[in-house]
């Protein structure tokens, strides 16, 4: 038995040594050109496909860095915004693009895919309109036939409608639902509430007791079936 183990224990060795050796460097992680969202509100969105529910963590949401990664703009509920100038070295340093001053405004450290500004974590995505290339862009069946939701917010399929919009900012407004704006040809639209279940999007009546600012969900009205 000794003779048979020993030569598979040194091929082992062998082939551990090759493949060691055929690893390639890690590349450098960058900031050129990438956006990054806040971590709890991505995990709390990625439960719940929910962006109402994932609100508490929409404060300081989402950092746009430009392709040479000198400036940043930082997205506050967004509805809000901010620009920085950046320099990099062993941090990463914001300061404000507006005013001249010595110190930054905040500092971050890159590490293993994710940034640290203070107690807050950013992972990145590819494209400013995550949520909706995530949970909504696809092929649905309607009661008035098979749509197309696109990534550019336009939907192919059913005449009369044409565009629609998903509700990321709840800041100034008071529901009890997540909403979404569909858009007719004639660019009228209407506002319902909806949730996710299983492989459907169920629609409800969305009805303002003050336009814009407070409302509630009503009754079901329609349902969307993934295709």
């Amino acid at each position: 038995m000794k003779n048979f183990i020993l030569p598979v224990a040194l091929i082992a060795i062998q082939i551990s040594c090759k493949t060691e050796t055929k690893q390639e460097t890690a590349k450098p992680e960058t900031l050129e050109n990438t956006i990054w969202v806040n971590a709890k509100y991505l995990e709390t969105l990625e439960r719940t496909k929910s962006p109402l529910q994932a609100k508490p963590f929409a404060d300081t949401v989402m950092i746009n860095f430009d392709a040479k990664a000198d400036t940043a703009s930082i997205v506050w509920n967004f509805h809000e915004g901010s620009s920085y100038s950046i320099k990099k070295g062993e941090k990463i340093q914001f300061f404000d693009a507006y005013e001249v001053k010595p110190k930054p405004e905040f500092e971050a450290t890159l590490s293993n895919g994710v940034l640290k500004i203070g107690n807050s974590l950013f992972k990145k995505v590819d494209t400013t309109g995550f949520i909706e290339k995530k949970y909504w862009i696809g092929k649905y069946s309607t009661p008035n036939g098979d749509i197309e939701l696109k990534y550019d917010g336009k939907i192919s399929g059913v005449d009369s409608l044409a565009t629609y919009y998903v509700w990321s900012d709840y800041v100034t407004t008071q529901t009890d639902i997540d909403l979404i704006d569909l858009y007719a040809n004639s660019n009228k639209s209407t506002t319902y509430g909806y949730k996710f279940s299983g492989n459907e999007i169920i629609f409800y009546e969305f009805i303002w007791s003050e336009e814009g600012i407070i409302g509630k969900a009503g009754k079901e009205i329609f349902r969307w079936k993934k295709i």
